[in-house]
């Protein structure tokens, strides 16, 4: 006697062969699919050592199925033929099998990435402690979009001028084609920092913690290498300019929403305007006084364009100031009065040589 086509013996055994068939089929597939990603690492790794790139790790392992691969790759260190150069403790690379123009990294235990400015061993400093971040790349392999956020932060001007934070978000775009002038947008730049301590190169008369500081910038015509005068000045004298949509702190007493432009004279110095409200401005203002920010034979002056400025906040209790800010001839100005004094860029000629450790 047959056994009936949906008896439940029959149906088991046809169930747990479902199962199987389709486990044997997927893990084929995520193995193939691991051996190309696998591959294509491989070839980036090569053709960057060709390009003079210095690339090393430890030790590499592949796992994630069923949905997912990812590349855990162990002391990993690169640097390529300008200097820029990466290292993270341990880190996964994770990609999707049928989205490979998508990538998710996670870093941990450290990360930096260092990029040398002079001969002097300044240079531009990110490192943190933890973190992740997204790119998305184009058909070419070339990054449009990217997204990271990282946890116990450094970033900022090494040795000397470098914020700590508890948390960095930013997400970074650029067009599908370059801009033609400085009139289209040639990077899109938004972000936010939380507690944010300041170095102690920087005095400042709101402390040396910060709650928040948020931006959100467009950089206006093909960016240009900000190592290189030539290519600087080259892009300012075409009017190029960085736009500020945003740029919002939190800082002691001090509460400021602002938006305005930033560029260079014709010395390559920064100068720029901003539209600025500063919300409990009295107080604000007072903590300039008290530190010296503000020289007595100001305060007088300062105090009657205030009055002018100045409005009662549209919620809760304290006062509104609007005025505009500036930066300019080595100085941030409120209003007519200089708040402080920068030092003067020095702009090397030429990217330094990288050293050949």
């Amino acid at each position: 006697m047959k056994p009936a086509l949906f008896a439940p013996r029959t149906f088991f055994i046809a169930t747990l062969t479902a199962i199987l068939t389709l486990t044997v089929l997927g893990w084929s597939f995520w193995s193939l699919s691991a051996a190309q990603y696998r591959r294509v690492i491989d070839r980036w790794i090569e053709e960057g050592r060709q390009n003079g790139y210095e690339i090393s790790y430890d030790d590499r392992e592949i796992f994630g199925f069923p949905r997912r691969i990812t590349m855990r790759l162990t002391n990993l260190h690169w640097k390529n033929a300008d200097g820029i150069d990466f290292h993270t403790d341990s880190m996964d690379i994770i990609v999707t099998p049928w989205r490979w123009g998508d990538f998710d990294a996670k870093f941990k235990n450290h990360a930096s990435i260092t990029t040398p400015l002079d001969s002097d061993n300044h240079s531009l400093l990110l490192s943190a402690e933890s973190g992740r971040a997204h790119a998305h790349l184009d058909a070419d392999g070339f990054w449009r979009d990217a997204k990271l956020t990282l946890n116990d932060t450094q970033i900022g001007l090494a040795p000397n001028y470098l914020f700590q934070a508890d948390k960095l978000i930013a997400a970074i775009s650029r067009p599908d084609t370059p801009p033609k002038d400085h009139s289209e947008v040639g990077l899109n730049l938004e972000g936010e920092a939380d507690n944010v301590t300041v170095p102690a190169a920087m005095p400042s008369p709101f402390g040396n913690k910060a709650p928040k500081f948020a931006a959100h910038l467009r950089v206006m015509g093909a960016v240009p290498d900000v190592r290189t005068r030539t290519l600087v000045d080259a892009w300012n004298k075409e009017s190029g300019i960085v736009q500020f949509d945003d740029f919002s702190l939190n800082w002691g007493v001090l509460d400021m929403q602002s938006k305005g432009t930033m560029g260079f004279d014709d010395e390559l110095q920064p100068e720029g305007a901003f539209a600025a409200s500063v919300t409990n401005s009295d107080k604000a203002i007072k903590a300039l006084m008290d530190n010296g920010f503000i020289l007595l034979h100001d305060q007088t002056m300062l105090t009657s364009a205030l009055s002018l400025f100045t409005k009662p906040a549209a919620r809760g209790s304290g006062k509104v100031l609007e005025m505009p800010i500036t930066i300019q001839l080595g100085g941030l100005f409120f209003g007519p009065i200089r708040i402080f004094t920068f030092p003067e860029i020095e702009w090397p000629i030429e990217p330094p040589v990288p050293s050949k450790n």
